[in-house]
């Protein structure tokens, strides 16, 4: 009998210390992108390497973590070492200065908010945007007008960068193709 007790209240105090369930989780398609359509190359961030500030660039597919991009608000990725978010940004002209222009270099830069409607600046349509194939930001100035992902001159050369420029219809250079490699639970 007090063995069955001793159980009981065993089974309690794990039950009570287990972690709870987290809600609100959703699956996401993780996706390459590619250049107007060559799905021989991928954007993905200059060197490899998951730093404040990397350029994004176009580089032959090669399956890294780098070239895997997941959409909530806008591209992100998943560090594999440590779990942390990052997303495509614009890059600053200096500390304060953050207009939007052509010319402006796409960069790699911590997840807003853990990528939930943070920064405007790394908010983009994806593969089920209304603005789909380009990848459009969300803001713009009215000066400027709408702003998309560019590949800049064109170039798919491996470590040609990218930048924003204004979105202008027939433009291949920010025509985009999506290619489903995984699912991530976010």
């Amino acid at each position: 009998m007090q063995l069955t007790a001793l159980f009981a209240l065993a089974l309690v105090s794990v039950t009570a210390a287990a972690p709870t369930q987290l809600t609100g989780r959703t699956t996401q398609n993780v996706y390459t992108i590619h250049p107007n359509g060559d799905t021989t190359k991928c954007v993905g961030v200059l060197g490899g390497a998951l730093v404040v500030g990397a350029a994004a660039d176009i580089f032959d597919c090669n399956g890294s973590a780098t070239q895997k991009w997941y959409f909530t608000s806008g591209p992100r990725m998943t560090n594999p070492a440590d779990g942390s978010e990052w997303a495509l940004d614009v890059a600053p002209l200096g500390e304060t200065n953050r207009e939007v222009v052509n010319g402006r270099k796409a960069v790699l830069n911590k997840s807003a908010d853990g990528g939930e409607d943070g920064s405007p600046y790394q908010s983009w349509g994806g593969p089920n945007a209304p603005s789909a194939p380009k990848i459009q930001l969300s803001i713009s100035q009215p000066a400027n007008g709408v702003m998309c992902l560019d590949l800049m001159d064109g170039i798919k050369a491996n470590r040609s960068p990218l930048q924003i420029w204004q979105c202008a219809a027939g433009n291949t250079n920010q025509i985009w193709t999506y290619t489903v490699v995984g699912q991530i639970t976010i």
